[in-house]
């Protein structure tokens, strides 16, 4: 009775962008004054992010050299700063801003430190992502993983990752200290359907090279014992491949496929022998996972 089958991967190398977490060391400089005031920080970050500055957007605020990722498709336009109240080292500004032809008013609050008043961390817009294949997802340039990404105000366009296989882009406005929701439900785009393919059949290719024995989660049926009491060499010929579909349940199967085995060896009266064998229903099944920047498949 054969043994139980081990999962054999083969992974489809996704060429994508990479997340980048950007530091940005020493002070900004606004109006000529290390020191300015609350509301003049919180004009400078504003403009910032209005100009898509993302490093002097995180330098204007405090932790943001920990801002996990920019490249907003659409940034916000007319941003201006209100009322400042300040109370010790720390303060609130109310500001404005258009957004996607939209006016919003919110305030900014920010604090005092050895390098001068820096806006809150919580100026920021926090999105919790989930996708339903795959476990991260492209932000702008950025791949980041599932879960909550904090993003400065904007309009994003956030799609499965990789991109370029995947398919399903959503949009999502994203608010200074508001959280948003974004659910994916990714589907193979055509280019991804044929890398699938492309790699079962690399696969199925390697599996029919010239053996000794014969190779595991391949689907090859080669019955040698019934004939030859030792095995020297098997020599196969593809006559039909199998045809690779993407399964319902996630996974992957191939098909239909035809082959035929030829075994050499010893026959059981000592003397040289060979045989052949024909498999009209040659396939394998699998399961496809989707990691980062890679499509990776376990052939059963």
């Amino acid at each position: 009775m054969p043994g139980p089958r081990r999962a054999r991967t083969v992974a489809i190398i996704v060429a994508a962008a990479v997340m980048v977490v950007v530091g940005v060391a020493g002070v900004l400089m606004w109006a000529g004054s290390r020191q300015a005031g609350p509301e003049a920080v919180a004009r400078a970050w504003l403009v910032a992010v209005a100009d898509g500055d993302e490093d002097a957007a995180r330098a204007a605020m405090s932790g943001g050299d920990a801002l996990e990722v920019g490249g907003a498709a659409e940034r916000l336009s007319e941003p201006s700063v209100g009322a400042v109240r300040i109370e010790g080292d720390a303060a609130e500004a109310e500001v404005s801003f258009v957004l996607a032809g939209e006016s919003h008013a919110t305030s900014l609050t920010l604090s005092e430190t050895p390098d001068g008043w820096r806006v809150g961390p919580d100026a920021l817009g926090r999105v919790d992502v989930s996708t339903g294949l795959g476990d991260s997802v492209t932000i702008g340039e950025a791949v980041v993983p599932v879960g909550e990404v904090r993003l400065l105000p904007g309009i994003y366009d956030i799609t499965p990752a990789p991109r370029e296989y995947l398919g399903d882009a959503v949009s999502v406005a994203v608010l200074p200290g508001e959280r948003a929701d974004v659910a994916i439900d990714p589907r193979f785009t055509d280019a991804g359907v044929q890398a699938v393919r492309e790699a079962v059949t690399d696969h199925l290719n390697a599996c029919t090279q010239p053996a000794t024995v014969v190779t595991d989660m391949c689907g090859l049926r080669v019955p040698w014992p019934a004939d030859l009491a030792v095995l020297e060499r098997i020599a196969y010929r593809i006559e039909r491949l199998p045809e690779v579909q993407l399964t319902d349940d996630g996974g992957f199967a191939a098909t239909g496929g035809a082959v035929v085995a030829t075994a050499s060896g010893t026959g059981r009266d000592g003397s040289p022998a060979s045989a052949t064998y024909r498999d009209d229903a040659w396939g394998v099944r699998g399961t496809v996972t989707v990691t980062g920047e890679q499509i990776r498949l376990g052939v059963l």
